[in-house]
């Protein structure tokens, strides 16, 4: 679930929907998914250990009130990972206008043609 390597079939690794993961199935799940998966397929393609982890993260902006979302970012075990430093339980004007307005043109300009500007790597412990 870390590596997002097969179990049984080392060359194979999953992300996305395919893959059986325990975290919601998100194209923000899958932003950070692609980075571990091409950064460990070509170590192993190189014989060398797998760098990167996956942390389970995925992210579902929830409209809870009209003009009014909460952005719940989470990883494995429910753990809470948020993007900007404030409270993820709080419904903000500001994650309205996200859903709305950044996010669609984020993913259509930028996920769809291959660009990745946010997505941090982590390094297997």
């Amino acid at each position: 679930m870390h590596t997002l390597q097969h179990v049984r079939y080392p060359e194979v690794f999953g992300l996305g929907d395919i893959c059986s993961t325990s975290n919601a199935k998100t194209a923000a799940a899958v932003r950070k998914q692609i980075v571990v998966v091409a950064e460990n397929l070509l170590a192993l393609r190189k014989q060398q250990p797998l760098p990167l982890k996956y942390d389970g993260y995925g992210s579902c902006p929830l409209t809870v009130e009209k003009g009014k979302v909460i952005l719940a970012e989470f990883g494995y075990a429910g753990k809470l990972l948020p993007t900007f430093p404030l409270d993820p339980t709080v419904a903000r004007r500001s994650a309205w206008w996200l859903k709305a307005s950044l996010l669609p043109w984020f993913y259509w300009n930028g996920m769809l043609k291959g660009r990745e500007w946010l997505t941090a790597l982590s390094e297997v412990d």
